[in-house]
């Protein structure tokens, strides 16, 4: 509905800043009518006052034009913050300059420039001071809010200005994300993304942020928000408390908000926050606001938090970014690219964490499945003696623990971790964990290792949700050196810290690659991390190891979209409008009056005090008013499809199972209204014959029950569909379990196949002796009639210009007729299939052909390059730009003219550097010696900047 300008400050404006603290009524807090014009200070402050007593008005007085709608006051007087208002039908942006204007002209007579507020009632807008940015935000600023926001412009120092405390963050790549981190905010920027492998000290580098803005008085009050308990006490514990000792901290429970006033630094989970928002916090109530693992799959839970605040944001993720989901980059401020990375690979180079091995297994039945087919007679005869006809055993290999289980089959897994799996130095198994498929699945697996073990049943716990007691098995886990062996079913694979950890056993398909990445995530922390070294090997922990029995794809390119579903109650309101749709030409019907009866029942069921609702509330609100209805149009359908039915996300189910079973029955309606084949009918009935008559309340009901489980059912009318569902669908969470087709069978199985590899090239698994066999063979013939090769093992110069390039030579007959070859060797398949890693081909020959002495490429660069700057004159800083390059070509094993601009080393030097230190001639110079180092093909050359 469209308002006046009066109308919308009565009915909505002043309700809104009722609901932030401000009594308009009280003239100690709200200024109406306040002139901005005046010349002599004093005078001002004399006519402040007599207008805010009363004594004058406004309206009495001969000043110029310029007169605020609504003033702020602080406690002294002083003016916090102008309104200016606009009537609903009115963008309020259209007031900035105004708004602006009226907070320059109060600045003049008072120690500070006033914030601004812009509004219509619907939306409201804030700027903090003249130069900055205006942003949208949920609601008005308390008193208390905007005395913080102004201490904080006062005295508050720059972030860049301001040191990062060592004893926190004292890595440089966590020393580096809390400056881009300021560098982001300091631009004017409200949030920012950071992106940090597991292990590499998110909360640590958190911890940093934090203690920089407060001591930097950026902040006075942080909250730390994570999805789960494990997470926000861990923050709160191993964050705030042990790096912020002295800083109060508290945890925020919905059930007492007491306990945590006074603290400056609060933790809370998502879900807690979502309940408590608006009704707990004001929207500037905390300064700083971190986010922890803000990948996709919890995105739209963060969305509410995210929206209703409006302190500067930091969100978190392990996650890769090549595996970010642009909704999450956007909300963080970010394009393409998170405010700061810091990748696994990049950890693992820097030896912050450590890789490692992947080896795989698959069982016979795993391989070629369980058919009764293909049995041997006496397998035959021993499913026949335990009653199960062998004619119907015929499973796939992947419907192992999904649909049966085999004993043995388990067995010869159990076999496979304890022949391979890496132990401590006394010869005991590592701390290992093991992910299940199900909970069923778990406790199978419990149970045949203490049948295989029985000495060692106390070294593997089942440690899941139903399991972990008051967290005790957990933390046996992680603090005791027993158990060794932790058989979880989703509870390990993200957020659990054990150093420990030596292997992970994975014993479940792995669908989504962010959710392989977590799990990976539970091994990667090096020897340092470790506080218990006895449970380590004699070495300390330089790695650890996966075996995989699902042949998981860990080289996948990333997640697709998951498949979203709508609500239920969204599903039957779309499906209701649906049936008004075809029932237009007839709005003077019964049916159609009660199907538009359940449409309006089901937006009274709308939050309207949600804050989220309540932002959309112009969108939709000529749909609460009986004129809406008195004819509806296909447009007024499609207008409830759009406004209001999304919506609907945020209103309480508090019957699932009834509501969807009224889902099925109105789809099946809507069937039969457009004379189409039923899809619902056998659902219906499956759904209602798994309801036992004896809990039916009356006759009536037992009789709708009957009548559903008939076949004639499916000739049944509307009228009878309809009775169905408002009678049944109350049972619906009583229905008694799905009949279980599961089988356990015990046939002897083997380990069929063992560490298969997936190659850069081929899609299909390779087995990874069997291409080592091949790789190995193929060198042989490739090198050992090379002359570079015949030179080493004749013990001939190898320390000239010539047998360098003799080497060159050599690596690059290797990327030719092997990286190209169905073999597709390179380094990274070289580190899939041997675990080995090595900079170049040539190191990996010296590997493969034992050869310690053949130099490796970074040597042959090395000594190249000391032969150019001995052979030419250089300035300082084109000797320092020649050391730069070095190490270019050492990692891109090529040089051409685009890489002297684009190369982030050399571009730390100025983007211009190459045509401002060196002359046309000498560049050309440099980029032949460098071409003779060149083994991988170069890319067309860009035009260059000019000098």
């Amino acid at each position: 509905m469209s308002l006046t300008e009066a109308q919308t400050r009565k009915l909505k404006i002043d309700q809104a800043l009722l609901q932030a603290g401000w009594n308009v009524s009280d003239v100690g807090q709200v200024g109406l009518e306040i002139p901005v014009d005046g010349s002599d200070p004093a005078l001002w402050a004399q006519l402040t006052q007599q207008l805010r007593q009363g004594q004058v008005q406004a309206s009495d007085l001969d000043l110029p034009s310029g007169i605020a709608d609504y003033v702020l006051y602080r406690e002294n007087g002083e003016v916090l913050a102008v309104v200016e208002a606009k009537k609903t039908s009115v963008n309020p942006l259209i007031a900035d300059a105004q708004g602006r204007y009226y907070a320059r002209k109060f600045a003049e007579h008072q120690s500070f420039h006033p914030f601004v507020f812009l509004t219509n009632g619907n939306d409201i807008y804030f700027i903090e001071d003249d130069l900055a940015p205006k942003r949208l935000v949920y609601g008005f600023f308390t008193r208390g809010d905007l005395e913080n926001l102004l201490f904080v412009r006062q005295q508050g120092r720059p972030l860049s200005e301001t040191s990062i405390n060592g004893q926190i963050a004292g890595r440089d790549y966590q020393q580096e994300a809390i400056r881009r981190v300021g560098e982001a905010f300091e631009q004017g920027r409200r949030q920012a993304l950071v992106v940090m492998a597991t292990g590499t000290g998110k909360t640590r580098t958190a911890m940093g942020l934090v203690d920089q803005f407060l001591r930097a008085d950026q902040a006075r009050r942080v909250l730390f928000v994570a999805d789960r308990d494990a997470l926000v006490d861990q923050a709160l514990e191993e964050g705030f408390q042990e790096h912020l000792p002295t800083e109060p901290a508290a945890r925020i429970h919905g059930y007492d908000l007491q306990a945590s006033q006074g603290s400056r630094l609060f933790v809370c989970t998502l879900q807690t926050m979502n309940n408590l928002i608006e009704n707990a916090y004001s929207p500037a109530f905390f300064d700083l606001i971190i986010f922890d693992e803000v990948h996709r799959s919890i995105f739209n839970k963060y969305k509410a938090v995210l929206d209703y605040f409006d302190g500067r944001m930091v969100g978190l993720t392990a996650t890769p970014a090549h595996f970010v989901d642009r909704n999450t980059l956007l909300a963080f401020g970010c394009d393409e690219a998170p405010t700061f990375l810091y990748s696994y690979q990049d950890a693992i180079d820097d030896g912050h964490l450590v890789d490692y091995t992947l080896n795989a297994a698959k069982t016979k039945f795993q391989r070629d499945g369980i058919k009764g087919a293909d049995l041997s007679e006496e397998e035959v005869d021993a499913l026949i003696e335990a009653g199960i006809d062998p004619d119907e055993i015929d499973f796939e290999g992947s419907d192992l623990e999904k649909k049966v289980s085999n004993r043995d089959t388990i067995r010869r897994q159990w076999e496979e971790i304890m022949d391979t799996a890496l132990t401590d130095r006394g010869g005991l198994i590592g701390k290992t964990i093991v992910f299940a498929l199900t909970q069923e699945h778990a406790l199978r697996l419990k149970a045949v290792f203490d049948e295989m073990y029985p000495h060692m049943a106390h070294m593997a716990e089942v440690i899941t949700y139903k399991t972990n007691y008051k967290g005790g098995p957990l933390e046996a886990f992680k603090k005791k050196s027993q158990p060794r062996i932790a058989i979880s079913v989703d509870m390990l694979d993200t957020g659990v810290n054990v150093p420990e950890v030596l292997n992970l056993v994975i014993m479940k398909p792995v669908q989504s690659r962010i959710k392989l990445e977590q799990m990976i995530g539970r091994g990667t922390r090096n020897n340092a991390a470790c506080k218990h070294q006895d449970w380590l090997p004699e070495e300390g922990k330089t790695g650890f190891q996966i075996l995989d029995f699902w042949e998981n794809k860990f080289d996948r390119e990333g997640d697709k979209a998951p498949p979203q579903t709508l609500a239920v109650n969204i599903r039957i309101f779309n499906t209701r409008l649906s049936q008004l749709e075809l029932l237009l030409g007839r709005q003077e019907g019964q049916p159609f009056k009660e199907i538009v009866a359940k449409v309006r029942t089901q937006i009274g069921t709308l939050p309207l005090s949600s804050f989220t609702v309540k932002r959309h509330l112009p969108e939709f609100e000529q749909a609460l008013q009986d004129d809406f209805w008195s004819y509806l149009t296909s447009d007024k359908l499609k207008f409830l499809k759009a406004k209001v039915g999304p919506l609907l996300r945020y209103a309480v189910v508090e019957d699932v199972d009834a509501q969807t079973f009224t889902s099925k029955v109105e789809g099946l309606k809507l069937e039969k209204l457009g004379g189409k084949a039923s899809r619902q009918r056998e659902s219906i009935q499956e759904d209602v014959g798994r309801v036992p008559e004896s809990i039916l309340e009356t006759e009536e009901d037992r009789q709708l029950r009957t009548v559903v489980l008939q076949p004639s059912f499916a000739s049944a009318p509307v009228e009878v569909l309809e009775q169905v569902m408002n009678r049944l669908a109350k049972y619906m969470n009583r229905k008694t379990d799905r009949l279980s087709t599961f089988i356990e069978l015990d046939l002897a199985d083997v380990i069929a196949e063992r560490s298969h590899i997936v190659l850069d090239e081929q899609q299909q698994p390779v087995y990874a002796e069997e291409y080592r066999k091949q790789v190995n063979g193929r060198i042989h013939d490739l090198v050992m009639n090379h002359p570079a090769v015949q030179t080493l093992l004749s013990g001939g110069e190898v320390d000239s210009a010539a047998f360098d390039l003799q080497l060159l030579d050599l690596e690059r007959l290797m990327r030719k007729e092997l990286g190209r070859s169905y073999l597709s060797v390179n380094e990274r398949n070289i580190h899939r299939a041997y675990q080995w890693r090595v900079g170049s081909l040539l190191e990996f020959v010296s590997k493969v052909l034992e050869l310690p002495s053949l130099p490796d490429y970074r040597q042959i660069v090395e000594r190249q390059f000391d032969g150019y700057i001995s052979s030419h004159t250089l300035s300082g800083d084109q000797l320092r730009f020649v050391k730069t390059l070095k190490g270019v070509v050492m990692d891109r094993k090529r040089l051409e003219e685009a890489d002297l601009y684009d190369a982030p080393q050399l571009q730390r030097l100025g983007a211009d550097a190459a045509s401002r230190l060196f002359t046309e001639e000498q560049k050309q110079d440099l980029l032949t010696f460098g071409e003779n180092l060149t083994v991988l093909p170069t890319h067309p050359t860009p035009n260059a900047p000019e000098a």
